[in-house]
Formats: C-alpha cells, structure tokens, sequence
C-alpha cells in the first residue's frame, strides 16, 4: 500500500534541518519558539525530547509572522513618533523596575557566569546524550573556579539571568571524529570575548568529554578574571 504524503508537509527532525529550512541559525529559531510559538513538536523519551517540525506549517508560521510585520509597520512620521515614544516609556520603565528591584547591584556581579545546553548539531541529533554530558562537565568545572558564580541557563537573555558572562557551545560528529565549540559572550553586550573549537577521536566518550570541559573551564578562567 503507497504512504500517502503528510499534509503538513516534509517532516524535519533536527534543529539543524528545521534552521536551514527558515535560514536562519539554530540559537535563533530556538528562540522564536519560545518567544513567537514557533510550531515545533518533539519525540518524547527518557533523556532530551528530541523536537522535529513540518515544512507546511513552518512556511505558514513564516507568512503570518511577516505580514503582521508588515503590517505594524509605521506609514507616517506621526505614527513613527508615537511608536518611539511608547518605546522610551517602556524602556524607562523597566529601568526603574530593575532599580527598584536591585537598587545599586542592577550591574550583575563580574564574575557570574550562565551555562546554556551544547546544541547537537550531528545529523538526527543522534549524539544529544554527549552534547547534555559535555554541557554537565563543564558546569562542574567552572564550580571549581574560587570565587565564580555558576548559573544553569535556557535561551534565556543575560539581562534576565543577571549575570556578566555566557556560555555556549555546539557538538558534531562526523564519523570517528567530534568537534566541540564553546564560546564565552558577554551578556551586556551580545559581543564573542573566547571562542575555540576542539577536535578529538570519538574512542572514549567520557575522555573526550573530560579533557575538552578541562581546557574549556581553563580558557574561560583567563578570560574571566584576567589571568
């Protein structure tokens, strides 16, 4: 009997796959399904929901999301002002709410540090369990650094988690090879401080593991502190 084709369209079943399809990066689409309701559905398992979408509704998300843009557009310098002014008033207001909350300590501690999940980026998201493991060795490592407050973050902003620095990272493995990519950016400032790649034989996952969150927790240290 012939499978029919899915309404909904090709099935993607990687961050990978469904950020090519928007071209875009996959920080970014992670983003718009926590903030735009990006339609993304997931493999429920033991470990990490494994999230996968479809063309069609993607493209429809796309087309809805773009013409409200366009049509929120501004179309005359009154409305252009308006908008301004409504933003300035938004923006102040936070302010004074970060302020009245924090008071002086709005400025989040310079050593502080947030930990994002190391996106897998192998085809089918296959290895999701060394990228969650690597993400978990270097939180223990930099929980050695005297004096360095570690957080555990989500996509959330660094304004939002209050600290001064990221971490993020991505793992790929192409045959008996993996890369790993961490890079440390400051929250204020969106700007890369440390980036390296890492490049190791897939012979001993937890090896591989250990020595990359080693040299990683070092680098960030130096960066971090000024040593």
């Amino acid at each position: 009997m012939t499978e029919l084709p899915d309404a909904r369209g090709e099935r993607l079943e990687s961050w990978k796959r469904i950020a090519a399809h928007l071209k875009r990066d996959v920080r970014t689409v992670q983003r718009w399904e926590e903030a735009n309701g990006l339609p993304i559905h997931r493999h429920q398992r033991a470990q990490r929901p494994i999230p996968y979408a479809y063309t069609k509704e993607l493209d429809a998300w796309w087309t809805q999301n773009s013409t409200q843009a366009e049509v929120a557009m501004p179309k005359s310098r009154r409305k252009r002002l308006v908008i301004a002014a409504v933003a300035s008033l938004v923006a102040l207001t936070g302010a004074l709410v970060l302020f009245a909350i924090f008071g002086r300590g709005a400025t989040p501690p310079a050593k502080s540090v947030a930990v994002r999940p190391f996106v897998d980026l192998s085809e089918g998201m296959a290895y999701e369990e060394f990228a969650d493991g690597m993400t978990e060795e270097v939180i223990s490592r930099l929980n050695k650094i005297s004096g360095l407050r570690v957080q555990v973050a989500g996509t959330d902003s660094g304004g939002s988690l209050h600290v001064a620095y990221i971490v993020d990272g991505s793992v790929r493995r192409s045959g008996e090879r993996v890369r790993v990519v961490a890079r440390l950016v400051s929250a204020q400032t969106n700007d890369v401080v440390w980036s390296e790649s890492y490049d190791r034989t897939w012979n001993d996952m937890l090896s591989v593991q250990d020595d990359i969150a080693s040299e990683v927790a070092r680098a960030l240290e130096g960066s971090i502190t000024g040593r």
